[in-house]
């Protein structure tokens, strides 16, 4: 498939097209399945290919998306054709469903064009901003093959400040130098057990909705730019144009994410067989460190949890706003700019910045912060690493069921952080970063609400922090007490190992847990109810005023400077 250029842009490099065809030629002789697929593969570490096709049938037969793709950085356009071999399981299809998660955030951001299926005209709907609907000219039975085909506009928004309000977080979007294109392959959701079809995250771009499929994209942008996706990378190829087009490939991933982008620069390590990848602007003070938190962690969960699944992993500095500290993706993590940077400042974050100097801040508040300020950067690159297990390889639903994977990735985070520096420096990010989320909503004046639920329900991204990421992950703590340390680690490693590229729930765990220990299956089915279910926050975490008054239980009184602080804090945080 060729992209369609911007105006006055000249055609691809016929030189280009022949080495592909070679190498495609090459390929076919050696093997039956497509050249993607081939060349996919080599995302994969060995042994990986087996585990994926145990989980997801065999690797012919899952989704297979092909793009070709136009960046014109100036106009802020995308351009191309996107291809989906979609092969049919169970019930007759008469039409297939594409999203366009991008629309969500950005009405009408990405349109398709021009559908066809099995190289005839197709007639395509859009029945809201991020589903399409192409209508198939012949009824399509199970065993057979829908190859379908659309052609992509896209005009990217610009990208927003570090603390401007973006529904995304900036996740699609824009700048001189940085262009996110987070959700620019449309692709087919799969359909719940109700028949409902699953809907696009309205927060950060979590898309573990999707069903394992290959991939492979070509993205042409601007020379001085590079084109950063997961994968293995097929290379990089100059075309007339002056503009230089870049390929890669992956099999077994849930989600594509593309990030074009200038001034960024390599630095690499090595987690065992895996190679880790940063890509940052030169010269960022933490970014040696970010390098080294990725390698340790993808090095302990493998010895942890089981296989690291990717061959190469990539962490990407990227300008997120409104404090996001990184994305997941398959193969593919970003890590906010500011933390990359060390701009970030936890009292400008919490919109206190020019409480700073207040010496009153100063005594009670900055003993809280003081592990915020020195490990956020770490927790970010910790949490990120391990979505690569919980969502990416393990599924779930991150519309409908949050709790599903969030808050277990936040206590993976702190697993980490006490495999590497503790007990006692675990407990203080605990207490400094995880359940202050909480304390600050309830400061705010927001009450103490039940976990599990959507994530529409959730009245604000505080309310939302405070309880799917700073309540909810204490669940595991109290199952880890109940189970053990080598009980524990037992259970997340089989529940890695049974849902590896499968769907999971917010009870798979607590019912796996339950297999691994069933004298304790009635108390942990319990803890969950607790900590998802039901509203025990203050009595369990504890609200902002205890900890400022040393501890106090609720209620009980505070001198004049704590008062006199917390009512300055209820204040700027916007509480009544």
């Amino acid at each position: 498939m060729r992209a369609q250029r911007p105006s006055g842009r000249a055609p691809c490099s016929p030189a280009w097209l022949l080495v592909l065809v070679g190498t495609v030629a090459a390929l076919a002789r050696a093997d039956e399945l497509p050249v993607e697929l081939q060349l996919g593969q080599k995302a994969l570490r060995a042994g990986e290919l087996a585990r994926l096709e145990k989980a997801a049938g065999p690797l012919a037969e899952q989704p297979l998306y092909r793009a070709d793709l136009t960046v014109d950085v100036a106009n802020r356009k995308v351009v191309g054709r996107v291809g989906v071999t979609w092969h049919v399981k169970g019930e007759p299809l008469d039409e297939v469903y594409l999203r366009t998660t991008p629309n969500a955030a950005h009405p009408e951001a990405v349109t398709l064009l021009n559908a066809s299926v099995n190289g005839q005209a197709a007639l395509l709907e859009h029945p809201d901003a991020t589903l399409w609907r192409v209508k198939l000219p012949v009824e399509a039975v199970a065993g057979t093959a829908v190859q379908l085909e659309v052609r992509v506009q896209a005009k990217v928004p610009t990208a927003p400040a570090e603390q401007e309000p973006a529904a995304d977080h900036g996740a699609f979007a824009a700048a001189a130098d940085f262009v996110s294109l987070v959700g620019v392959l449309p692709m087919v959701p799969p359909v719940k057990g109700n028949g409902e079809l699953f809907s696009p995250p309205s927060g950060m771009g979590d898309l573990s909705a999707f069903e394992p499929s290959s991939f492979m994209v070509s993205v042409s942008a601007p020379r001085g730019f590079a084109v950063v996706m997961p994968g293995a990378s097929l290379g990089e190829v100059p075309e007339p144009s002056g503009w230089v087009r870049f390929t890669s490939a992956i099999v077994g991933a849930r989600d594509f994410p593309v990030f074009v982008a200038k001034g960024l620069e390599r630095q690499a390590a090595t987690a065992g067989d895996v190679a880790v990848e940063l890509w940052a602007r030169k010269g960022q003070p933490h970014a040696r460190a970010v390098l080294e938190h990725a390698t340790y962690a993808v090095k302990e969960l493998n010895r942890r949890l089981g296989p690291f699944p990717h061959a190469t992993f990539r962490v990407v500095e990227a300008p997120l706003s409104q404090g996001a500290g990184g994305m997941e993706f398959p193969g593919l993590v970003t890590v906010s700019r500011s933390l990359v940077s060390g701009a970030s400042d936890p009292l400008e974050a919490l919109g206190l910045g020019h409480l700073a100097t207040d010496p009153t801040v100063a005594a009670l508040v900055g003993p809280l912060l003081k592990d915020l300020m020195r490990s956020s950067v770490e927790l970010t690159v910790l949490h990120e690493v391990a979505h690569q297990y919980v969502a990416c390889l393990v599924g779930s639903d991150a519309v409908d069921e949050p709790v599903a994977d969030e808050p277990l990735t936040q206590h993976l985070a702190l697993l980490l952080l006490e495999w590497r520096r503790g007990k006692k420096a675990a407990n203080e990010v605990r207490e400094g970063q995880v359940k202050m989320a909480y304390r600050l909503w309830r400061m705010m004046g927001g009450g103490d609400s039940k976990a599990n639920r959507p994530t529409g329900d959730f009245a604000s991204s505080t309310e939302y922090a405070g309880i799917v990421y700073g309540k909810a992950p204490l669940l595991f703590d109290a199952q880890r007490k109940l189970l053990g340390e080598d009980g524990w680690e037992k259970t997340l490693r089989a529940y890695v190992e049974q849902h590896r590229y499968r769907w999971v729930t917010s009870m798979t765990l607590t019912e796996v847990a339950g297999r691994q220990a069933p004298q304790h299956a009635r108390q942990l089915e319990g803890l969950r109810r607790r900590w998802l279910e039901e509203t025990h926050g203050d009595e369990d975490v504890g609200q902002l005023a205890d900890v400022l008054s040393g501890g106090a239980r609720p209620g009980a009184p505070m001198d004049a400077s704590t008062m006199k602080l917390l009512e300055e804090l209820r204040q700027q945080l916007g509480g009544e």
